[in-house]
């Protein structure tokens, strides 16, 4: 399973998330240049970072839960060469 933003999370909980998750992981696929760059937008990056985060954790459905604002994935969301982990 993987972790990603609900689609209706505002962009201050977005930043947050990602805020969060890169402070406790590697979020170097989402900077300039990286896999996971592009689409350049907050949802994609948050998507990836709370993903991460999701992932080395264990992926227990509570390390998905950022204030309700991520939903656990069954499909695989990862895209060209950004592979979620």
């Amino acid at each position: 399973t993987w972790c990603v933003a609900k689609p209706s999370t505002g962009d201050i909980a977005l930043k947050d998330n990602i805020e969060y998750a890169c402070s406790q992981v590697d979020c170097s696929v989402i900077e300039r240049g990286e896999p996971c760059f592009y689409p350049d937008t907050l949802i994609s990056h948050a998507s990836v970072a709370m993903n991460s985060y999701y992932q080395s954790r264990g992926r227990n459905h509570w390390n998905c839960y950022f204030n309700n604002s991520a939903v656990t994935a069954v499909t695989d969301p990862s895209y060209g060469t950004c592979k979620y982990a």
